[in-house]
């Protein structure tokens, strides 16, 4: 039992297994989603994803070429599977991917605009409860403004 003791002391200050633990306990995210379009199932990778959106009770994406095709999963399910350091719930109908970020406007009582890097009709705002977290998360890992 001593030795055991010994060898877990000894390999927790190892800075080379405390760097190899590290990059083991990262989860895993989604690279690629499966859409059906038409007869053919198609694969998009998840960095060619602008935006996902609700719609009634369907669940869209927007590609890198502005096609919005269906997705199998809920806005909920989605935040779960990707990496929150590329994509932001903004609202309860979008999740958007940091690249496709043109420009974010003050709007009114505490929310912003995003302005998308894409052709896209409707407003995408977020929400006076998650402003300060967006804010934290355009900033980066570091938290800078």
């Amino acid at each position: 039992m001593d030795k055991y003791k010994q060898l877990r002391d000894t390999s927790n200050q190892n800075p080379i297994n405390q760097e190899v633990w590290k990059e083991l306990s990262k989860p895993a995210y989604k690279e690629r989603f499966m859409v059906k379009i038409g007869e053919h199932i198609h694969i998009v990778s998840t960095s060619a994803i602008k935006l996902f959106f609700a719609e009634g009770r369907n669940t869209y994406l927007i590609r890198e070429d502005g096609r919005k095709l269906i997705t199998d999963y809920t806005l909920e399910g989605l935040e779960e599977l990707l990496d929150p350091a590329q994509f932001f719930r903004v609202n309860r109908s979008y999740l958007i991917n940091l690249t496709s970020i043109k420009d974010v406007l003050v709007y009114s009582s505490s929310r912003l605009k995003i302005n998308p890097d894409f052709s896209y009709t409707d407003e995408i705002i977020v929400s006076r409860d998650r402003v300060n977290s967006f804010k934290k998360w355009l900033g980066g890992p570091d938290g800078n403004k």
